[in-house]
C-alpha cells in the first residue's frame, strides 16, 4: 500500500525481501541452532531400535 514491493525486488530478491519482512539473519541462525538442539535432545531420549535375530 505505502511501498511498492517491485522496487525492492529490483535491488536483489533475497536481500530486498529480508529487509522488507524485518527478518534478521541472526534470528535465523538462532532458530536453526534451537531446532538442531531440540532434534538431538529427542534423538537421545528415544530408544534405539535393536536387531533381533
Amino acid at each position: 500500500m505505502y511501498n511498492n514491493i517491485a522496487s525492492s525486488t529490483g535491488a536483489g530478491a533475497g536481500a530486498g525481501m529480508l529487509a522488507m519482512t524485518g527478518t534478521n539473519s541472526l534470528w535465523l541462525a538462532l532458530a536453526a541452532f534451537a531446532l538442531i538442539a531440540a532434534g538431538t535432545a529427542v534423538m537421545r531420549i528415544v530408544p534405539r531400535r535393536t536387531r533381533e535375530s
